[in-house]
């Protein structure tokens, strides 16, 4: 299902909880930034949304939908995607001892401008900006 927001720059997708949701999320991703991003930063952006999605389907351990948000704000892209787990509970060690786990946190981190996470009404919400054009944000 898809939602364009009243802004039509910005606009919302539900995603089955599975596998097949991560590479129609790069491409929903894709087609919204291909007209307002540069083709390094679509890369990026489809790298870093990746990430994020494999997540959302692999440890949210929720049969809900996963929701992918993009709203074109002045200079960058805002990406949120919803899951129904009880999201990121770092822990010392966690990479070296968790089976299946990397880096692409920190990969996500070094491709966009910021990035975080938040808990609302019991469901994890990973967002990330990146720029349109890869150049550093002001200060």
């Amino acid at each position: 299902m898809t939602v364009t927001m009243p802004d039509a720059r910005e606009v919302a997708h539900a995603l089955p909880a599975e596998p097949s949701s991560v590479p129609h999320a790069r491409a929903l991703a894709r087609e919204f930034a291909t007209p307002i991003m540069s083709d390094p930063q679509c890369a990026s952006l489809e790298l870093a949304l990746t990430e994020v999605v494999s997540n959302a389907v692999r440890h949210s351990q929720s049969a809900d939908d996963v929701v992918l948000a993009l709203a074109a704000k002045p200079g960058y892209l805002c990406v949120r995607v919803t899951d129904g787990g009880a999201g990121l509970i770092p822990s010392p060690g966690a990479m070296s001892t968790e089976p299946g786990a990397g880096y692409g946190l920190f990969l996500v981190e070094q491709l966009t401008r910021r990035w975080g996470m938040t808990r609302e009404d019991g469901r994890t919400r990973v967002w990330f900006e990146i720029d349109f054009d890869g150049a550093p944000a002001a200060p």
